[in-house]
């Protein structure tokens, strides 16, 4: 399948499973209109699959059939896009992606990780001045699974700073069929492990220092023979 081809399809897909969920065209009556919900949404998902806003501005600019597909008008800022993952809750992104991997992909190559997402909007200096820095972290934590081929965030779990990583394996995979899965030290665990394996993946788990002997060194060492 073509670059180019593929990505008409996952327009195709996307957009019909948004009209399937019946995802809002806007969000109130009084909205401008240049751009509806389900729109935003499909370049946002476009976006995480070639990687980054402006690459996939430049897509859609050159590809006149996606236009055509989203029923796009013109072409919207990379602002405006930004501004919309904000606003657009998640189980909306979620539903195209899974139809997408669903369709295109299955089983797949996951990838999962987790990184700390900054929310306090105040000033660096003011929290110096009054005292409170070094005492409060306004900081998250998400948890997500990637699918490797398509470059898709699959499933995504949003948690406080200092949660374990390793619980969170299995909830961003139980839906999934699995063929490998990649991650850290943090998911290293005897209970991952065994999950990915009876899904009928392989683990590429890394292990942790204080765990080089023991059935969970064994489990991967097998997998990995087999």
């Amino acid at each position: 399948m073509s670059r180019k081809f593929d990505l008409c399809k996952i327009v195709k897909i996307g957009m019909r499973a948004l009209k399937r969920a019946k995802v809002p065209l806007y969000w109130s009556k009084y909205s401008r209109k240049d751009y509806t919900i389900r729109q935003h949404i499909m370049l946002i998902v476009l976006a995480q699959y070639v990687g980054s806003i402006d690459r996939m501005l430049q897509i859609v600019r050159e590809m006149r059939k996606i236009q055509r597909v989203m029923r796009l008008k013109k072409i919207p800022h990379k602002s405006t896009i930004s501004r919309e993952v904000r606003r657009i809750p998640e189980r909306w992104i979620r539903i195209v992606i899974r139809e997408i991997v669903k369709i295109i992909g299955i089983p797949s190559k996951f990838a999962v990780d987790s990184t700390g997402i900054q929310i306090s909007y105040r000033s660096y200096y003011y929290t110096v001045r009054i005292g409170e820095i070094g005492r409060i972290r306004e900081i998250l934590k998400l948890h997500a699974a990637v699918d490797i081929d398509t470059k898709l965030i699959t499933n995504a779990i949003v948690t406080k700073l200092h949660a374990n990583d390793s619980p969170y394996l299995i909830p961003l995979l139980d839906k999934e069929k699995i063929e490998e899965v990649y991650a850290g030290k943090g998911y290293d665990s005897l209970r991952n492990i065994r999950f990915v394996l009876e899904q009928g993946g392989e683990p590429y788990i890394a292990i942790r220092n204080k765990a080089r002997r023991g059935l969970r060194r064994r489990l991967l060492e097998k997998s990995r023979a087999a």
